[in-house]
Parts: C-alpha cells; structure tokens; sequence
C-alpha cells in the first residue's frame, strides 16, 4: 500500500510499504526521517446511482451477483 509521509523541507511524497511494517521513512531529497500523514479512507464509486435522464437507478437495474 503507499503510504504518505512528509519532509519539513521538502514537502510530501508517497512511499509503499507493506501493511504490517512500521511505517517508517526517509525523505528522498534531504535523507532526514519524515513524519507519516495520516488522512481518512477514500472512497471510489465506480457506478452511477442515477440514469442517463437524471431518475435515480432502481436495484433491478444492475447486473445480478452469482453467489454459490
């Protein structure tokens, strides 16, 4: 996952690191350890809740999920 970390001198930058390390970081310009910026979840929605002519999608709308 990237993770982003920021330099007093030289801003911000992203470093990707595995879930479980200790989230540690180098700023790449300077060498001096930078400070993790925590930030809350982003959420990406990939489909669209209203049709082309601007009424709101019904559940009969989208393709059904094959559950087993």
């Amino acid at each position: 996952m990237f993770y982003l970390f920021k330099c007093n001198g030289h801003g911000t930058f992203e470093v990707n690191q595995p879930m479980l390390s200790d989230h540690k970081a180098n700023c790449p310009d300077c060498g001096k350890q930078a400070q993790r910026v925590f930030s809350s979840p982003q959420w990406i929605w990939v489909g669209s809740l209203y049709r082309e002519d601007g009424s709101r999608r019904e559940e009969k709308d989208y393709t059904p999920v094959m559950r087993g």
